[in-house]
């Protein structure tokens, strides 16, 4: 036989969309050259894959039992590149964590209730840190029909409450790498000042106004704009490179892709979002993020997470530009519209959690075939 075959299922957390499996239906030998091949990759349509030909719809969730103290689940995420050969595991995604949980039950990976509301223990072996996931299970299985509604996403779904637990120092240099609130970096010949700030992922914060854009820019104003993209990469590469996650900014594009993620935000303004109007009273600070040196369509999670952390920490970009709430609740506003994050922070600026509400769905399950031929490269 010239095809292998994995047990999987093809799944949508938030607005993001990917492949779940356990990790002891992956080979244990050439075990990324089979999940390039089962993705498709690379190619720029992933046509012979599962991949859906963008960052977005490219992504791996690898999960297995725990055998840690009070962690039920543990977790690994990989972002597997469409147009390269490589899998970045470098950090998290917040939209697809939204999967974990609902596919350790379907796998009956944990004994749950049949109905409820349960609440599921997670590990994330890329960032080290505990994440508890509460979402209904019905009939024994998790629950995929209910009235919550995230921008991005067709229609409702059954609300998963995701909490990220001490979040800030996923690369070991604390909630702010560099040590200071505001950093000014030389890249490519001009100075450029920004925040640098790690909560569930390392982001890196411009002012919109900075980049000469306004920050209510659509995916096509920004993918059609090579000289803005190559810019942006630059940025975000030698930040890279100056927290030795690679050895140079030439390095980072192809060893470090996804991480440390790059910002642009701004205050709070109307603007039309591709699910309609928003309002500046409705958001607290406009923001668009990258995703593989392109605009992500909505917002990763991992990385509204961290701008809303940075929102609520005084004197930060994000804190700045911001109409900063009253309370632990930032609406963030993104290219579908709008999102709400819950960043816990005390007296002495330590973020204690964070938590978002999305939506899930499994839309396959069954075998899916791979080669371990190389596809070319």
């Amino acid at each position: 036989m010239d095809q292998n075959s994995l047990q999987c299922a093809l799944v949508r957390g938030g607005t993001s969309k990917g492949v779940a499996v356990a990790r002891d239906e992956l080979p244990e030998e050439n075990t990324n050259t089979a999940l390039l091949s089962l993705f498709g990759s690379p190619d720029e349509r992933q046509i012979d894959g599962l991949g859906g030909g963008t960052s977005t719809t490219s992504k791996l969730m690898i999960i297995e039992e725990s055998n840690r103290d009070d962690i039920d689940i543990d977790y690994e995420f990989g972002q597997v590149s469409v147009r390269d050969p490589t899998i970045d595991y470098g950090g998290n995604c917040g939209n697809m964590t939204t999967v974990v949980g609902p596919f350790a039950v379907d796998q009956n990976m944990i004994d749950v209730p049949d109905y409820g509301e349960t609440t599921v223990t997670l590990y994330n072996k890329n960032t080290e840190t505990r994440i508890d996931q509460s979402f209904e299970v019905v009939d024994g299985r998790t629950a995929t029909v209910g009235d919550h509604k995230i921008h991005g996403v067709p229609g409702t779904g059954a609300r998963v409450d995701t909490t990220f637990y001490d979040p800030a120092g996923t690369i070991e240099k604390g909630l702010f790498p560099f040590n200071e609130r505001v950093t000014t970096l030389d890249v490519d010949g001009k100075s450029v000042e920004m925040t640098v700030l790690d909560v569930t992922t390392p982001v890196v914060f411009v002012r919109a106004s900075d980049l000469s854009v306004t920050g209510t820019e659509l995916p096509e104003d920004i993918d059609n704009n090579p000289e803005f993209l190559d810019r942006i990469e630059q940025i975000r590469a030698t930040v890279c490179t100056e927290l030795g996650i690679v050895d140079s900014p030439e390095d980072a594009t192809v060893e470090s892709p996804g991480f440390p993620k790059i910002a642009f935000v701004a205050p709070p303004t109307d603007y039309e979002a591709t699910t309609g109007h928003v309002t500046e009273s409705e958001i607290d600070i406009t923001a668009r993020i990258m995703s593989m040196q392109y605009l992500h369509p909505v917002y990763a999670v991992t990385g509204a997470s961290c701008t809303a952390a940075a929102t609520l920490l005084e004197g930060t970009i994000p804190n700045q530009v911001a109409d900063a709430p009253d309370s632990d609740t930032v609406e963030l506003g993104h290219p579908k519209g709008k999102m709400s994050i819950e960043a816990s922070v005390n007296d002495n600026n330590k973020v204690e959690s964070v938590t978002v509400s999305r939506t899930h769905r499994r839309l396959m399950e069954g075998q899916a075939f791979y080669t371990l031929e190389t596809n070319g490269q």
